[in-house]
Formats: structure tokens, sequence, C-alpha cells
């Protein structure tokens, strides 16, 4: 047996060159799992503010922790190793995201300063691995040069932040977030230079987190029936429904998106990898939506409730449309490329409509949406087993 090196110097990856086969590893399923937690506290803010403020709320306080998840998983993606380096990074982030979970729960009020600095942490681990990775590998210099100086303007801010009262830290937050989202996009004319993204490992680690995602839609589910104080009958034809509601977003995620990878040019794997950003943080607001529908004791659901679950599901729908546009089309493949996103968008425009102006009770709206979905899962079985 060859002596391995315990700390390695990072190296592009050519798996999808070499026609290798690159599974998801421990590691990494690990460090995922780190996200349940600040997925599960989001959710529950969300779930108990029903409004426009709590759905800013929400959206600012994800963006920080999908980013860090982002960049670890594209480092890893580029330059994973076998070396006990990999690992005392990745904890090193876990400790970050942890941080950012602990401080998530009053993140825009009295902890803001801790789920600030809990950021600052994680982006400058992720910082370092692009600077160590441009340093030893000179043909991804161009991009890490971009990610570093980017990165460091975004940290740049969160770390003046915490001098600034409130609004205006968070007004210092929303513009360190657009230039950490932005970055990628000044890097695609030199990592389309680079080898491909692996087409095996990289839509596995999506599904993954959707998975994670989904589980604590599961949860929100359980936690709303556990939470009734007398449980009858309609509860849980109500619990069963939300639950198939779910279950639906799972196939349809899986049967139209996950199976297939993204188009090889860098850009589409680029467009594939931002829209699951709307896509993981509609799914989580959906499982808040039904948490409040199960909870609700009004005969027709409030106009609130409604808008969070159908609005959250719509953009659900519309975005699995726009990312089945993304995806590699084999000569065989029997979804249809124009009909099979449309029946989702029509569907996320019916949604909508239901939100808006349907004065529907949990069982009637609940029942709706999950036609909605089957819909979609009956035309993927359609096209597949025709």
């Amino acid at each position: 047996m060859a002596k391995r090196i315990w700390w390695q110097k990072p190296q592009i990856r050519t798996d999808e060159e070499q026609q290798l086969h690159r599974k998801v590893s421990w590691l990494e399923l690990f460090f995922d799992l780190v996200f349940v937690v600040i997925i599960a506290e989001l959710s529950h803010n969300l779930a108990i503010d029903v409004s426009w403020v709590g759905a800013g709320k929400y959206i600012l306080l994800f963006l920080p922790a999908w980013w860090v998840w982002i960049g670890a998983t594209y480092y890893n993606e580029r330059f994973e190793t076998e070396g006990i380096e990999n690992r005392l990074f990745t904890f090193l982030l876990i400790l970050a995201v942890a941080g950012l979970a602990v401080f998530s729960h009053h993140g825009l009020g009295e902890t803001s300063v801790g789920f600030a600095l809990s950021y600052v942490f994680a982006r400058s681990i992720v910082t370092v691995l692009w600077w160590r990775a441009g340093y030893h590998e000179p043909s991804f210099r161009p991009t890490a040069k971009r990610f570093v100086i980017g990165s460091s303007i975004s940290i740049a801010f969160f770390i003046l932040s915490v001098f600034a009262p409130p609004p205006t830290r968070f007004i210092l937050w929303v513009i360190g977030l657009f230039v950490d989202i932005n970055t990628p996009i000044f890097t695609l004319r030199h990592q389309s230079k680079l080898p491909q993204f692996s087409s095996s490992r990289l839509p596995e680690r999506y599904g993954l987190f959707m998975i994670i995602v989904l589980g604590e839609a599961v949860v929100s589910v359980v936690q709303g029936l556990a939470a009734k104080e007398h449980f009858e009958f309609a509860h849980a034809i109500t619990g069963i429904l939300g639950m198939t509601l779910i279950f639906g977003i799972w196939w349809i995620y899986f049967d139209f998106v996950a199976r297939r990878p993204p188009k090889p040019a860098t850009g589409w794997v680029f467009a594939w990898g931002y829209l699951h950003m709307p896509l993981v943080m509609s799914v989580t607001a959906t499982a808040a939506g039904i948490n409040n529908v199960i909870a609700s004791k009004a005969t027709v659901l409030p106009l609130n409730v409604r808008c969070l679950i159908c609005g959250s599901l719509a953009i659900s729908l519309a975005v699995i449309a726009l990312l089945e546009t993304t995806l590699r089309r084999d000569e065989d493949e029997p979804a249809h490329p124009i009909w099979s996103p449309a029946l989702k968008l029509a569907a996320a425009v019916v949604t909508l409509i239901v939100g808006l102006f349907g004065g529907l009770g949990a069982i009637a709206l609940l029942s709706l949406l999950v036609i909605l979905l089957a819909i979609q899962m009956s035309y993927g079985l359609w096209v597949w087993f025709r």
C-alpha cells in the first residue's frame, strides 16, 4: 500500500474528464446535517411571524447559511482531498454553522452581532481555502483571486455591521450578501476553462440537501399535530394531506430534476446552482406554511397563512420548471422540453390564485394543492411508463 500524505495540497479534480463516478463523502453528509438545526430554527421563526416583515427576516437570515453551504460545496467539488486538512477545515466550518444556528433565533435582534461574526468566521474559512487553492493550482489562480476579493469585501461589510446600530447593520448585511452572491458571476469566463464539474457528485449533493429540507417539513407536520390539545379526525386528515404535499414535492423534484445532471457548460451549471437557492428557501417556507395550516382553528384560513403556503409552493413549482431547462437532455429523455416545465408553471399560477382569492379551509386548501402536485406526478408516470 502506498504511503498516504496526511496534509495534502489542493489539486483541481478532473473526475468528469476521466469519466469517474464520484460519490458524496461521509464527511460532507455530516457537514450537511449540521444545517438541520438552522433550517429548523428559521422555519420556526417564519411560522410564528407570517408577514411580509417576517418573510424579509427569513430571507436575510437564510441567505448567509445557504451561502456558507455553497462555498463549502463548490470548494470540495473542485479540491476535495482525503487529507487531514480537509477534516480540520470542515470541522471549523461546522463550528461556524453551529454559531449561525445558535444566534439565528434572535438573529435580527439581540444576537445579531453573534450571527454576523459567525458568518464572518465561516466565510473567512472558505476564503482561506480559495486562496490556498489558487496558491497551489496555477490554473485556478484567476478564479481564486476573484473569489478572495469578493469574499473579503463581503466580510468587511459584515465586520463593519458589528459596530453599526440597526437598521444600518442589516443594510450592511444586504450589501455584503449582494457582493457574495454576485462574485461567482465574475469567475464564469475563467471557470469555463477549467475541468468540468462532476455530473454525478454535484447533483447528489444538492439532492441530499433537499432531503434535509424536506425532512424539516415532515417535522413541521408532526409538531403541528402534536401541539393539538384534543386530537380529532379532521386533524388527522389535515396531517395526512400535509405529508402528501411534502411527498409530492419530493416526487416532483427527484423525478424531474435530481435524476439528471445540468448541462456541461459552466454557465448552465451556474444557473442550475443559483436556482436551487430560491427552491430551498421556498420549500422550507412551505414547511412553515403547512405548520400554520395545521395549527389554524379558523373555518376559513387567514390570508397571510394562505399566501405563505401557496406563495412558497408556487415559487417551488416555478423554480423546478426553470431548473428543467438547465438539465442535460439525452435522446431517450421522456419528459417534454416545453410541456413539462409549462405544466409546472401553470400549476404555480393556479396555486398563487388559490392563495390570494380562495377563501378555503385547511382541508379544502391542502386537497387542492395536493391535486395540483398529483397532476405533475401523473404526467411523470405517464411519460416514464408509456
